[in-house]
């Protein structure tokens, strides 16, 4: 009997394959390394399987019963059945050297671990950065920063550039009586970061150290203040000024001392969402050199406990609906796919948290993003 023919093969066997399979089978000839590399073939293999995406949860020491973050992941489907829970993966602990609390960033199928930014340092060993493709387990820790000589605190922020195809750390260093900026870019020759000096319209200090997890959209990271909303184009490495829409209110639900997100991605398109009641609004940067907005308004179903009603919108799945997560996660994680032209919502369960590394109670805290596969390899 013969063998398949290559095209075969490629374009209708591979496609359908467990990503550990095609992490094996790019070492069988240099042809099929590079195609499952390519990024057309992820493109093919969206058509070609249902799932379409997956779900990460990043559970601080705080909340599980170790004392090191751990990542999880769980397949998304379209959520017209329940998944079964214990599909739900145990992939990463990370370790957080001397940071008491690690925070995590994810853009374009890539994180980012670093210290959260509440943490004074008085050696750059310990100020770490680690990037981590979860489709590939590869972990890459980024060198330090040994021109650093003084006690510091450091703003981490992690962002792609599409039309350099680069992935660049974005970090701003606090000292006594100054700061600076450095940025890395990851894969880049030199290996070592680099001092900028963008043209500031605000001072970083009112804003860059609030806590604030900044968000990568059209090639720039965004962080949202009272007014208005500062983005760093990645690009050309300045920093410019987006004005709030008109109208625009962010009133927390149930709980006012905590930070729910308040800047998120739809579609490509930079998001602003705040609470007014069990109404979740949104407001979307259709232009985003004009900077010309659109609200949009999504109530919660019915039937959700008063602790389970705070959920912010994650991203657009290929249904058409928007994907809505909670901000406090039990074991038995459900989200809400809302249908944003007939109004309506329904709830699925996608993960379970294995025990005993999560405890029975909500807790909040936990970082919760939305990826598709990336094969790159990181260097």
């Amino acid at each position: 009997m013969n063998p398949p023919p290559d095209e075969i093969i490629l374009y209708h066997i591979l496609p359908r394959l467990p990503t550990k399979s095609l992490i094996r089978f790019r070492c069988v000839c240099k042809s099929w390394d590079a195609f499952i590399l390519d990024p057309s073939f992820l493109r093919l293999r969206r058509s070609a399987t249902r799932t379409v995406g997956r779900l990460l949860f990043v559970c601080p020491s705080s909340a599980v019963a170790t004392s090191e973050p751990h990542v999880f992941s769980a397949p998304l489907f379209d959520g017209h059945e329940d998944m079964d829970p214990s599909s739900a993966t145990h992939i990463a602990t990370i370790s957080n050297r001397k940071a008491s609390k690690v925070g995590v960033q994810s853009v374009n199928g890539l994180l980012c671990f670093h210290p959260k930014n509440t943490i004074c340092f008085s050696s750059c060993s310990d100020a770490f950065v680690q990037i981590c493709n979860p489709t590939t387990r590869q972990n890459v820790t980024l060198p330090d920063d040994t021109s650093i000589t003084n006690k510091f605190y450091v703003s981490t922020h992690f962002g792609y550039d599409p039309n350099r195809d680069e992935f660049k750390v974005l970090r701003l260093l606090k000292y006594r009586d100054s700061h600076e900026f450095k940025i890395f870019t990851v894969g880049d020759t030199n290996n070592s970061w680099r001092l900028v000096t963008p043209t500031m319209p605000i001072n970083p200090m009112t804003w860059f150290l609030d806590g604030k997890r900044g968000l990568c959209v059209n090639g720039a990271i965004h962080w949202k203040n009272s007014s208005y909303i500062m983005a760093f184009d990645l690009g050309n490495e300045q920093f410019r000024v987006i004005k709030i829409p008109y109208g625009y209110s962010y009133k927390e639900l149930m709980v006012p001392h905590l930070k729910f997100p308040d800047l998120v991605e739809l579609s490509g398109s930079l998001s602003l969402i705040g609470y007014s009641g069990s109404v979740l609004n949104l407001w979307i940067l259709k232009d985003y050199e004009a900077e010309k907005w659109i609200q949009k308004s999504i109530r919660l179903p019915c039937g959700i406990g008063a602790q389970e009603r705070i959920h912010f919108p994650l991203c657009r799945v290929p249904t058409g609906e928007i994907l809505l997560v909670p901000y406090f996660v039990a074991r038995r994680v459900r989200v809400i796919f809302h249908d944003m032209e007939k109004m309506s919502s329904r709830r699925a369960l996608v993960m379970e948290m294995p025990h005993p590394l999560w405890p029975d109670q909500h807790t909040g805290d936990v970082d919760i993003f939305f990826y598709q596969e990336s094969f790159r390899l990181l260097k």
